[in-house]
């Protein structure tokens, strides 16, 4: 099942060529289950850590702010880079997205959206042996 899900997030990969790093993370722990890495600078993994701290306190907020809200995804931007985050509620995992700033935004956001379907095949799995 691992086998299945790395060979998804790399043919993900591969449909856009500014995504530096993608990853299928999970909620509880931040364990990243599968990973691909275009520079061996960008380490998901430890960045899959830090990044489940963030959608747990984004959805605390949320709920507070905006209790009937549903997020799309947490988007954090620097000078060089984007970050997309898509956790749908109710699933034990979340996508991670790093891409270029050069990358067209928009595009990494449909693409998350056109694989978020096949990625929650996965959810019993990785409620199962991953929570």
């Amino acid at each position: 099942m691992i086998k299945q899900l790395q060979d998804l997030i790399v043919q993900l990969s591969d449909e856009l060529p500014g995504i530096l790093a993608v990853a299928v993370v999970t909620v509880e722990d931040g364990m990243s289950i599968a990973e691909v890495s275009r520079r061996d600078d960008i380490e998901p993994a430890v960045a899959a850590a830090y990044l489940a701290s963030i959608v747990k306190s984004n959805a605390r907020a949320i709920s507070l702010l905006a209790d009937d809200e549903v997020v799309d995804d947490i988007l954090i931007t620097t000078s060089k880079y984007h970050f997309i985050i898509r956790h749908k509620d109710g699933q034990p995992f979340f996508l991670f997205l790093m891409t270029t700033k050069e990358e067209w935004l928009g595009k990494a956001r449909k693409l998350i959206a056109k694989y978020e379907k096949e990625f929650i095949q996965f959810s019993d799995f990785l409620e199962k042996d991953y929570q």
